[in-house]
């Protein structure tokens, strides 16, 4: 499946939509959860902002790594080179070696079983790069993705409403016929049950996310990018995000205060992570990936957040 990573997906009509809200899929924090200001926004007014997010579509400028979903303002890179317009998904490369172990991907089986946590992160790390162009990268001020690899793991193997939003979110049209697969019963419980071993395993080893950014940071600084966080804002640190914005497509939007979440990275993450095992190698990494996003929308939006859904 790798053609496709460096194939420019088919152009499309620019438009926006309102998919749900986070509690129409069991999913968000019902506690305290980022607050959205798109709360008590009818449906006919999500459908325009989503419309509006739509026409602001644009090309990344770079493709060498991903952002995170994350809605504070970029100030700069940890080099301190400028912004870039980038692709978007959990953590940028945080959430690979997660995805990559609840998807069975082949990269593992060549793993030494008696190096360190960082080697193996570091293997299947090269191993995206080699073959979607994504380098490692992260952001600073606190990554949600990279530090709640273990909590999202033990909720997808712990929380049915996860993979039962999976399969929600993969059996919407336009998602369904993006990604090219459907969700896949057998393949969604072999995510469930490696997900538990996956948390496990990094609670064992010792995974600390801002380790994972610190060395991100050493390796390619211009991948990290700097966001700005309020100090004075203790439950959600400068986080406004009042929508979680899904994209189909080559473009993406550079916006703050929204979760924006490229599918076209999820994809090719997952591409890279099938293996000799093809359409049924893809399907599970896919199911991983968005497992991944929505365990994170269940722990850190509020159960009021919209989802969008944006192409172009």
């Amino acid at each position: 499946m790798s053609d496709k990573t460096v194939e420019h997906e088919k152009t499309y009509e620019r438009n926006g939509k309102f998919v749900a809200r986070l509690r129409d899929l069991n999913l968000g924090n019902g506690k305290n959860g980022i607050p959205s200001q798109y709360a008590e926004t009818s449906k006919e007014g999500l459908n325009e902002i989503a419309t509006e997010f739509a026409e602001k579509l644009r090309e990344p400028t770079d493709l060498k790594a991903c952002g995170c979903i994350d809605g504070r303002h970029t100030l700069c890179n940890a080099d301190g080179s400028a912004t870039e317009v980038r692709l978007r998904r959990v953590g940028g490369s945080a959430s690979n070696f997660g995805v990559a172990l609840n998807a069975e991907a082949s990269v593992i089986d060549t793993l030494d079983p008696d190096s360190d946590l960082g080697a193996q992160v570091m293997t299947v790390d090269a191993h995206v790069k080699r073959l979607t162009g994504f380098d490692r990268s992260a952001h600073l001020g606190g990554c949600g993705g990279a530090n709640g690899e273990v909590d999202d793991n033990e909720a997808i193997h712990d929380n049915p409403a996860i993979l039962a939003a999976v399969k929600a979110f993969m059996e919407i049209e336009e998602i369904r016929e993006y990604l090219g697969v459907d969700y896949d019963e057998a393949l969604g419980e072999r995510v469930h049950v490696n997900a538990g071993k996956t948390a496990q395993l990094l609670k064992t080893a010792g995974w600390v996310g801002q380790k994972y950014v610190d060395g991100v940071v050493e390796t390619n600084a211009a991948g990290v990018e700097d966001l700005e966080v309020d100090h004075d804002d203790k439950e959600h640190h400068g986080h406004k995000e009042n929508s979680i914005v899904v994209i189909i497509g080559d473009k993406t939007i550079d916006i703050d205060n929204e979760f924006v979440w490229n599918l076209k990275a999820s994809k090719m993450a997952a591409e890279a992570f099938a293996g000799q095992r093809g359409k049924e190698g893809y399907t599970q990494a896919i199911i991983a990936e968005i497992a991944k996003h929505l365990a994170v929308a269940n722990r850190l939006p509020s159960v009021d957040t919209p989802i969008l859904l944006i192409q172009g």
